[in-house]
């Protein structure tokens, strides 16, 4: 069954040179037979999450060219969506004052215990959760919950929708999945909030070793790949085969078990060997960061290079709460040489493997400390495979799935010249002829992610609470920061367009249009109370939800599958406007 036919039925450049990304772009857009309003829509749709009413306009008048600049900049003012995060007071937060703020109710429950409020012996459930709501109240405490059921996801969404920097948004979601971390690990969830806003967000369009070596030290991923807990330990030969308990990456699941699936629902663990020791050596990181984080997995590394990136990092750790963070604050404040601290990030240096090392063929003499680390992340930043293989993936993202080498050569190309500067790569890639040979095929399908926000783009939607959408990301297989592998959500046609999630796509349209979503409120939403015509609303809704587009095509199926003494005609011709591969694609 064709997409077409499934959706019908369900709704009843060439480049000018490798120049810097201030320098006055080149859009080679009308050789590829485009107008500046067709051009306008395809940048909304591939640099932004789709246009806003009148923004095509908006954009062709003022130029593709000095809009896409403006984007690649990344610091327009965003006073509206300011106003709006205000909703999000974690968002201003330290990840000190968060994790003091949210707890969880089992926190609570041991403080109350230790205070005899609480005997679990002779309270039933219910009498020990009005303790601990009255403790919560009169310590103004919230639930850990909260934090990345509400502030995280809920900031995301309204972020995407409202921000002027749609750029910086697009690539931000691009970035957490490349770096991705998940709030179904135990230890990384109470700091995704504050991953995505310290580490990735604001270096997306800054050089990669930046927003490689923020995540490298951010907590969420110290914690999600263990190398918080990674300690010296004698390694294993250099060709000893890997362990058969370890699995290949985006397999692990939150408990260590293998993972069954999207949603992460891990199979049963393993038991550990008998001699696994609590503390040693841990290759989860080391493996990621050269396989999906820099290198690929064809990069040219080998086992040995794994192990030995993991001894490299050894002692790179987390700061604890509670007592433990006193106790290292305060050795800290002694000044203490076996301890270096930079926010939450601190490295341990009796942890760490102080003996010598081979790391790609470079050798790193006994002794060493934090300097090993950084010293990686920069041999692994210039590495030539690492250049092609972030540059295939943002290929991959803003043209098709199966992108053109030569121009991932060309981009490349300029993340090895400018040092990993994101922002020259974007501008190689927005400069050449192959990026503007999409725009009349519609080639990439929207995650569920970027359909739900261009509908609210394209409907003007104003969004006076986010959580009642959570659920609709989650019917469409892309819960917010719910996806267990490190691999993050996979960014192929093929991974959305199964029959559960476009009849998933297809009930979101109809519910959104028909008013069904709490929260939500449609300004372009037709008041009329005589309700137009179908040609009526064909012309108006045809216009925002797919501007500068040939819609002849999708407007005779629309009539035809409209009957003519149909009520509302606007809310039916909205919701096959959502549902249809002129929509769905981008």
């Amino acid at each position: 069954m064709t997409l077409r036919f499934a959706l019908v039925v369900l709704c009843c450049g060439a480049l000018l040179g490798v120049a810097p990304a201030n320098a006055e772009l080149q859009l080679p857009y009308k050789a590829e037979g485009l107008s500046k309003e067709q051009a306008a829509a395809y940048l909304l749709e591939r640099f932004a999450f789709g246009a806003r009413p009148g923004e095509v306009e908006k954009v062709a008048q003022m130029g593709p060219e000095k809009w896409l600049a403006q984007q690649l900049a990344g610091n327009l003012p965003d006073a509206e969506l300011d106003k709006s995060l205000e909703a999000f007071p974690a968002l201003k937060m330290t990840q000190a004052e968060m994790q003091a703020i949210y707890v969880q109710n089992g926190r609570i429950r041991r403080i109350l215990e230790r205070q005899g409020v609480i005997d679990a012996a002779k309270m039933n459930r219910k009498e020990m959760n009005q303790k601990i709501s009255v403790y919560r109240k009169k310590h103004g405490l919230l639930a850990q919950n909260a934090l990345y059921n509400k502030e995280l996801r809920g900031q995301k969404v309204m972020r995407a929708v409202y921000s002027e920097n749609q750029l910086v948004e697009v690539l931000t979601d691009f970035w957490f999945n490349h770096f991705n971390v998940t709030t179904r690990d135990g230890g990384a969830r109470s700091h995704v909030l504050t991953y995505e806003r310290d580490a990735i967000r604001p270096n997306v369009l800054g050089k990669f070793r930046t927003i490689l070596g923020a995540t490298a030290k951010h907590p969420a991923m110290l914690y999600y790949l263990d190398n918080a807990q990674s300690r010296m330990a004698s390694p294993p030969p250099r060709n000893q085969p890997r362990p058969k308990q370890e699995v290949a990456s985006g397999e692990m699941g939150m408990d260590g078990g293998m993972d069954g699936g999207m949603m992460g629902a891990p199979a049963k663990a393993q038991p550990p060997p008998k001699n696994r020791r609590k503390y040693g050596l841990n290759e989860n990181y080391a493996r990621e960061l050269m396989e999906l984080h820099t290198l690929g997995v064809d990069g040219g590394y080998t086992q040995g290079d794994v192990t030995e990136v993991a001894r490299v990092l050894t002692g790179w750790a987390a700061m604890p709460y509670n007592n433990a963070r006193k106790n290292l604050e305060k050795q800290i404040a002694n000044g203490s040489k076996r301890l270096i601290r930079e926010g939450e990030f601190v490295f341990r240096r009796d942890w760490h493997d102080k003996k010598a090392k081979v790391v790609l063929g470079e050798k790193f003499p006994a002794g060493g400390g934090i300097e090993e680390g950084e010293r990686v992340l920069d041999m692994l930043t210039k590495h030539p495979s690492t250049a092609h293989f972030i540059s295939t993936k943002l290929a991959r993202r803003f043209i098709n799935d199966n992108p053109p080498e030569a121009l991932i050569e060309r981009m490349a190309k300029t993340f090895r010249k400018t040092d990993g500067d994101l922002a020259a790569v974007m501008a190689t890639l927005s400069e050449s002829r192959e990026f503007w040979a999409e725009a009349k095929k519609r080639s990439k399908m929207k995650s569920p992610f970027e359909l739900v926000v261009s509908s609210l783009r394209a409907l003007e939607a104003d969004v006076k609470n986010s959580q009642p959408m959570m659920s609709w990301f989650d019917r469409m297989g892309e819960p917010l920061y719910g996806y267990v592998p490190p691999t993050g959500f996979p960014d192929y046609a093929e991974s959305w367009a199964n029959s559960g999630t476009l009849i998933a796509r297809m009930n979101f349209g109809i519910h959104l249009a028909t008013g069904k979503i709490r929260g939500i409120e449609l300004k372009q939403l037709s008041q009329d109370s005589t309700g137009l015509t179908t040609d009526e609303a064909l012309a108006m809704y045809s216009k925002l939800l797919l501007p500068a587009q040939d819609t002849s095509a999708i407007a005779s199926e629309v009539k035809e599958s409209i009957p003519a003494d149909a009520k509302r005609k606007e809310v039916q011709v909205i919701s096959m406007l959502l549902g249809s591969p002129e929509f769905q694609y981008r």
